[in-house]
């Protein structure tokens, strides 16, 4: 049996908002800032102006930094709920995931983005383990707290390797899927990285590039 190691923003979901001046492509961290408005969604591009920059430690910097934004201009559960539940499944995943053989592949979710968006793909698609960055916890409708993880960039490996020790698999016991610039470092790591309509950095590392969802299933089979 190997890991079939899955991102999951751009890559399992659409990307639908890509703000001007944004530098990364996400689905949901630029989607709730365009929910909140025209000044929210200024400071949301400051932030990736200064990730740009180096001005960040960490992911998790970042993420702080835009969990500030999302409590200063009032996100509510009902707004944060609207737009995970607005998010898009590329063309086929779906299916395509379905047919995977679970005795030779085990799905597993890795994911800079929102635990509650990994979640929709957890219940619709039967995947038991799924790493996500953030994950909200709102009380009487209002963002009281949160729970994040250092997984992104390099910070997936770490999970991919917590769950070949669980299995019992060797490190060569995995294949990749992503689309970002972030992704690079795992598609790096990865014995095998397939790259969905990859961003050009990503595109340059990876073993196999496809735009189809049933490309996945013959490169699997």
């Amino acid at each position: 049996m190997k890991l079939l190691v899955l991102d999951v923003e751009g890559t399992i979901f659409k990307t639908k908002i890509r703000l001007p001046g944004a530098t990364i492509d996400s689905t949901i961290w630029q989607s709730i800032a365009d929910a909140l408005g025209s000044e929210a969604v200024a400071a949301e591009v400051a932030t990736h102006k200064k990730w740009d920059s180096g001005k960040y430690g960490s992911y998790l910097e970042w993420m702080k930094d835009t969990i500030r934004i999302h409590k200063e201009f009032k996100l509510t559960q009902e707004v944060f709920e609207r737009v995970i539940s607005a998010a898009e499944y590329q063309v086929d995943f779906v299916e395509t995931l379905k047919k995977v053989n679970r005795e030779k592949y085990e799905p597993v979710l890795v994911t800079g983005g929102f635990r509650e968006l990994a979640r929709r793909v957890q219940v619709d698609c039967q995947i038991s383990h799924a790493f996500a960055a953030c994950e909200y916890i709102f009380d009487k409708g209002v963002l009281a707290s949160f729970n994040l993880l250092p997984c992104d960039f390099a910070g997936k490996l770490d999970f991919v390797h917590l769950m070949l020790r669980e299995y019992g698999l060797s490190d060569e016991d995995w294949i990749f899927v992503g689309d970002g610039r972030n992704d690079v470092p795992i598609a790096l790591d990865a014995p095998y990285s397939i790259g969905y309509k990859p961003h050009p950095e990503l595109n340059a590392v990876v073993d196999k590039t496809i735009t189809d969802y049933s490309d996945l299933t013959l490169i699997l089979s």
